[in-house]
C-alpha cells in the first residue's frame, strides 16, 4: 500500500509550488489528501525521486499543529447603539 502512496507523491511534487528549493508537506498534503502519519513516512524514504527543482522536503506542518502566519486576530466587541427614551 505505501508504494501506491509513494507513486502518487512522486506524480504530484512536480506540480507543488516550489520555494528556494524547498517543498512543505502542507502542500503535499492538500494535493493528495494522505494522511499526515503517512505521509511523513513516505517523505523520509531514501528511494524517494525528487523532481530537479525540489532539493528537499519539509516535513514540520504547521496545520497540523494549528500555527497561523501573520497578526493574530483579535475578537472585538459590537459597539451598542445608545437609544434615548
Amino acid at each position: 500500500m505505501l508504494g501506491r502512496y509513494k507513486d502518487a507523491v512522486e506524480r504530484t511534487l512536480p506540480r507543488l509550488a516550489v520555494k528556494n528549493g524547498m517543498v512543505d508537506i502542507d502542500s503535499v498534503w492538500v494535493e493528495t489528501s494522505i494522511p499526515y502519519d503517512i505521509l511523513q513516512e513516505i517523505l523520509t524514504r531514501e528511494d524517494l525521486v525528487l523532481p530537479e527543482n525540489v532539493q528537499r522536503i519539509n516535513t514540520q506542518s504547521r496545520v497540523g499543529r494549528g500555527e497561523h502566519r501573520g497578526r493574530s486576530r483579535r475578537s472585538r466587541r459590537r459597539k451598542k447603539n445608545k437609544v434615548r427614551h
